[in-house]
Parts: C-alpha cells; structure tokens; sequence
C-alpha cells in the first residue's frame, strides 16, 4: 500500500487519510519502516472503508453544498449566482471551471458571513473582535489563525459549505487560538466550554471534505 512516512517527536505510530485519499503515516523517531508497513497493513482494512476514491475527472455539478443543504444546479445565464433555492451555473463549462467558479462563488458568499460570525463569536466568548478574516482556498485545513499578534484569522472558502454549527465550531476554535497558541488542556476547555460537541463536529466536518472531495473541489 502506498504511503508517505513522516518522522516526528510524536510518541505514537499513526495514520491520516488526507482528503485526496493519499495515506501518510507519522510515527516517532527510531521507528523502523518494517515496524509502520506492519501497522499499515494491520489497518488495512479500516483504511479502504475510510478512503474516498481518488477521481481522475471531476464529474459535472448537479448539486451544490451551501451550510449544510443541498441546492441543485441550474445550467444557463451568464454569471455564477446563487438565488437562495438554486446555484446557476453558465452553459459550455467543463467540469473543472464548474468548480472553480463555484469556489469563487463561495468566497463571495462566505465573506459577509463568516466576517458576522467571527464577531459574534468573539463577542459572546468575551474576546476583543479581530479584523474581519481572510477567505482563502485552503485545502488543507478549515480555519488558521496567525500573523505577528497571533489574531489574524483565515478561514477556507470551502467551509461555507459545511452546516452552521460546524462553522461555529471552527469560528470558536480559532478565536480560542487567540488566547492560546497550541492544542493544549486549557485550549481545549476554552472550546469546549462553548461547543461542547466539538468531537462530533468534526466527525461531520470530515464527512463534509469526502463530499467536496467526489464533486471535485480539492482536486
């Protein structure tokens, strides 16, 4: 099975899936590769029952995710829109420039409404409001938070597609990073506090990426 091995401090062995179906295995300094291959074929089988199929094409759009419905496609017009029933998507597009105008599409839309979000968030975590974030075409994760005070906030455009309490989530999370800068016990209990279910959430979050991921969004 083919794999990417990644040597850390971490103290255990363990195995991501990324979204483009491409298997990494990270484990600790010293580790032999024999001892990873023997792990990686231990879990072979939940790799394949987790591994989103790598599509060599991306298909034609015929529904369109916008926080956490569907909406089907309307072929015809000019402009990429969205009405509030239907995306419209002009005629004679391939596939992939389907999907990259849907992708500009999401970051107008997602603009306004995670710039509203973050405010909301901060306010009711009793947090100074950052700037209004960056709406970026991040693949590889769903918000960032950085920059030289450790407040400027990113978030994916694809994150607009994912339902509202995912999002909430990811707002909370990264407003959380403004105060502490890790993954530690405090950052957690500052999550937590205000999304309880976080765990959940980003179950549905994972299940969100394989979607986008067959429609061809992260190709």
């Amino acid at each position: 099975m083919n794999y990417t091995l990644i040597y850390s401090n971490a103290k255990n062995l363990r195995i991501e899936i990324k979204r483009d179906g491409s298997l990494v295995a990270y484990a600790p300094r010293g580790m032999s590769r024999r001892e990873v291959e023997a792990f990686i074929n231990e879990k072979s089988g939940w790799i394949e029952k987790h591994r989103v199929p790598v599509r060599k094409e991306t298909p034609p759009l015929e529904k369109i995710f916008y926080l956490g419905r569907e909406y089907p496609v309307i072929y015809g017009g000019d402009a990429f829109r969205f009405d509030g029933a239907a995306f419209h998507i002009p005629n004679g597009l391939s596939p992939d420039s389907q999907v990259e105008g849907i992708k500009e599409l999401y970051r107008r839309l997602a603009k306004p409404y995670m710039a509203d979000k973050l405010r909301s968030a901060a306010d009711v975590m009793r947090l100074p409001r950052p700037a209004d974030p960056k709406i970026t075409g991040a693949k590889t994760r769903w918000g960032s938070c950085g920059g030289k005070n450790k407040n400027s906030i990113c978030f994916s455009l694809l994150l607009i597609a994912a339902p509202e309490a995912c999002i909430d989530y990811v707002t909370v999370h990264e407003l959380a990073h403004t105060v502490y800068f890790n993954h530690g016990d405090d950052f957690w209990a500052l999550v937590e506090k205000y999304v309880p279910d976080r765990k959940q959430l980003k179950k549905l979050l994972e299940e969100y990426g394989k979607k986008l991921t067959a429609q061809g969004f992260y190709n």
